[in-house]
C-alpha cells in the first residue's frame, strides 16, 4: 500500500525506522532491498514517506536488524494477542470476543432450566451481556477475565471438578424467559424477540 507522506506523520516515522535497521546493520539501501526481496527505489520511498510497507514487509525488514514490531497499551506494556488455543464451540467457531465465555460445569439459568438433547454437551458457554453486567454491579470487585479459557485449561479444569455438581447461573432479575418454545428445539426462530443466537436457515448454517 502507497500514499503520501506528511512531514512528521505516521510515514514518516516508518521510513525512520527503516534507516535505524540500515544503520545498525551497516546497509545500503541496495543491500537492504536484497535482503527483504525489494527494489532500492522501493526502499528509497518508504524511507522518503512515498510509500507505505505492508506490516509483513515492515516486520521484515526490522528483522534484519533484530527488532521486531510490539502492541503497547497506554501506559506502554506490552499487549499481547490472544492465545491460538482459545476454547471453540462444538461447530470449531470461536466465541464472540467481547463477551466472557464459562466453563461447561457453568450453566447458564436458561439452558439449566431448558436442556437441549439433541445436540452434544457444551464445551463452554457464553453469557449474554445484560447478565455479564449485572453480576459486575453485584459483585464489582471481581476482576473479568482478561481472556476466554483455553481448551487445555478446560481439560484440566474438567478433570479437577468430575464428579462434583455443575453450578447453575442464578436466574435472571428480568421478568421470564420470552424465547418462543421452537427456539430451544434448535436454535432462535423467526420472531424470537429475545434473539439469543444467530439465525440459522433450514439447513442449521
Amino acid at each position: 500500500m502507497a500514499r503520501a507522506g506528511g512531514a512528521g506523520g505516521s510515514d514518516d516515522r516508518i521510513g525512520r525506522y527503516v534507516v535505524r535497521v540500515r544503520r545498525l546493520a551497516d546497509l545500503s539501501q541496495r543491500d537492504l532491498a536484497a535482503l527483504v526481496g525489494a527494489t532500492a527505489s522501493t526502499v528509497s520511498r518508504i524511507e522518503s514517506g512515498a510509500s507505505v510497507p505492508t506490516v509483513g514487509r515492515f516486520e521484515e525488514i526490522l528483522a534484519v536488524a533484530g527488532l521486531r514490531l510490539a502492541v503497547v497499551d497506554a501506559e506502554g506494556h506490552m499487549v499481547a494477542p490472544v492465545p491460538e488455543d482459545l476454547v471453540r464451540d462444538n461447530q470449531g467457531r470461536r466465541f464472540p470476543a467481547h463477551l466472557d465465555v464459562a466453563p461447561p460445569d457453568e450453566v447458564p439459568y436458561e439452558r439449566a432450566i431448558r436442556p437441549r438433547y439433541d445436540r452434544e454437551a457444551a464445551r463452554a458457554w457464553f453469557r449474554h451481556r445484560d447478565f455479564r453486567d449485572r453480576q459486575a454491579a453485584k459483585e464489582p470487585q471481581r476482576a473479568r477475565p482478561a481472556d476466554h479459557p483455553t481448551d487445555g485449561e478446560l481439560r484440566r479444569r474438567v478433570r479437577l471438578m468430575r464428579g462434583r455438581q455443575p453450578v447453575v447461573d442464578s436466574a435472571p432479575m428480568t421478568d421470564d424467559c420470552t424465547c418462543l418454545d421452537a427456539c430451544f428445539e434448535a436454535f432462535c426462530v423467526s420472531g424470537c424477540p429475545r434473539r439469543c443466537e444467530p439465525e440459522r436457515d433450514r439447513f442449521g448454517r
